[in-house]
């Protein structure tokens, strides 16, 4: 015992105990927080050099770039290259960049990548049930109840409801006439009309009151508090493993249950009068899980759904159709307004197209011109800038000895590609004719993922491009767009958001061709 207390190296600790519990714990700290960081070095993968706890999410976490702009670095970074790896916090992510190596995530070998990346956290069931959010089996059952909802014969039956909205926006629109006027806001207006009609046989007020209840609910959705923004990509990037213990979402918690509680009384009453209407909404109620009885067979899969199910794929339809369809319509004003040669022959096109024709889902495919100049702006302006996947089962990338284990993110940095010069010469440029004839034809499709890719890419597509097309003729034949005092060429985006938003809003001058 006197040896003990005698020996310096002890004295040393006794004293320093304090600093040196303080080294212990920066040092277990270092140690978890760099663990990963060895993951693409072994792998023999080129990669971003990462710095410890936020990987390479500074620029992000501190608002230096956007979204969009942060998946454009990460391809440029990288270019020439088929495959590299960034870290989010200390989780990798394998980005793929070569064509053959995103068709094969995407589609040839989808059965390793079935699932998305998603925060597994406690969320309530009508937001974790969503098509999104769901894996494996459960997201096939779904997406195959929901599938026959976007079948040619429903967008022609929907084809009377979306242009009494488009007749409804021209009155609505009437209020701005030689005015300046924030596009997205205004648009927004519509696709909740469009969608409310056509989904769940709501009447929205969305554009015959500009402060209708439904409008100002919805419009919320995305409104986040800088404090829960913070706490999510804390535990994001700190406590991964925390999110299934905690009921995070990226949606605005007051906003969709006030949503939830209008598309549930909406449920409710058609259930109640036990009226049939050719809708989304019908299509979940008749898809709704019955009661068990003594003749179902046991081990019997039935695709049914549970309520849970039904009113999150209720409120994906909404808050996805809402939030794209005004972006996409948005944009293409602002082009349109930035382009007036390019506006004027859209205008020509419609009119040449549809002159003494009545307005049918035959006439609408002809609309080959109007079709390329949105998917272009969609290629220009997409609303999302990444395409995320997770490994299901062990996969060998092709061509190399790259093993991923179940669990890993598999990135496609869609805004990246959709920029690259060697894919869409002068990608800045707007040019409608990129999706015409040969042009089109010979560049792969995966390469072109506004919608995503493969089985998992946006089930409401069609819907999306035939309402967006519809809103197109109307808006083209009744008004001309000019650039304001408030537009922005090259609009800047957003920095806070992940999807695609333009700072400052979508400013242009609207004047009516019908006096």
């Amino acid at each position: 015992m006197q040896f003990l207390t005698s020996n310096p190296l002890v004295i040393f600790i006794l004293q320093e105990w304090k600093l040196l519990s303080l080294l212990t714990i920066i040092f277990m700290l270092y140690s978890y927080y760099t663990k990963t960081f060895t993951f693409f070095e072994e792998k023999g993968v080129k990669f971003m050099k990462p710095y410890i706890l936020l990987g390479n999410l500074g620029p992000r976490l501190m608002l230096k770039v956007s979204m969009h702009g942060f998946q454009l670095h990460i391809y440029n970074h990288f270019k020439g290259s088929p495959y590299g790896g960034i870290f989010e916090g200390r989780r990798p992510v394998f980005y793929v960049f070569d064509p053959d190596l995103i068709k094969a995530v995407t589609i040839k070998n989808f059965d390793h990548f079935v699932d998305r990346n998603v925060l597994n956290s406690r969320q309530p069931g009508y937001l974790s049930r969503s098509l999104i959010n769901l894996k494996g089996r459960d997201w096939k059952d779904v997406r195959s109840t929901l599938t026959p909802s976007f079948s040619s014969t429903r967008l022609r039956n929907m084809l009377p409801l979306i242009e009494q909205c488009t007749t409804q926006m021209v009155q609505f629109l009437k209020a701005f006439d030689k005015k300046e006027v924030e596009m997205k806001d205004v648009m927004g207006h519509f696709t909740l009309e469009v969608i409310g009609a056509c989904a769940f046989g709501i009447k929205c007020d969305a554009l015959t009151d500009e402060n209708a209840h439904f409008v100002q609910v919805a419009s919320k959705f995305n409104d986040m508090a800088v404090s829960k923004r913070l706490l999510i990509f804390f535990v994001l990037i700190f406590m991964p493993r925390m999110f299934r213990f905690l009921n995070l979402s990226f949606l605005n918690p007051e906003s969709t249950k006030e949503l939830l509680k209008i598309l549930t009384a909406a449920k409710a009453e058609r259930r109640s009068t036990k009226s049939k209407r050719n809708d989304f909404l019908q299509l979940l109620i008749d898809s709704a899980e019955p009661e068990k009885t003594a003749s179902e067979k046991p081990g019997e899969h039935k695709k049914h759904l549970d309520e849970d199910t039904i009113d999150a794929q209720a409120l994906l339809f909404l808050i996805a159709g809402y939030e794209t369809s005004s972006t996409v319509l948005s944009f293409a004003i602002h082009v349109m307004a930035t382009h007036p040669e390019l506006q004027r022959r859209l205008r020509e096109h419609v009119a040449e197209v549809t002159d003494g024709k009545e307005m049918s889902y035959e006439v609408l495919a002809e609309l080959h011109y109007l079709e390329a100049f949105l998917l272009e702006t969609l290629r220009v302006y997409p609303p999302v800038s990444r395409i995320d996947r997770v490994v299901t089962k062990p996969y060998t990338v092709p061509g190399t000895s790259i093993n991923l284990d179940p669990g890993t993110v598999v990135a496609i940095p869609v805004y990246g590609i959709h920029m690259d010069p060697d894919i869409y010469p002068e990608p800045t440029k707007i040019r409608p004719e990129r999706f015409l004839g040969d042009e089109k034809n010979d560049r792969p499709s995966h390469l072109y993922l506004a919608f995503g890719a493969g089985p998992r890419n946006c089930i409401g597509l069609r819907f999306a491009m035939f309402s967006v097309k519809l809103a197109m003729v109307t808006l083209l034949k009744n008004y001309k767009f000019s650039p304001c005092s408030k537009t922005k060429d090259p609009i800047p985006f957003e920095k806070k958001g992940i999807l695609l938003k333009a700072h400052g809003g979508v400013w242009v001058t609207l004047e009516s061709l019908k006096e």
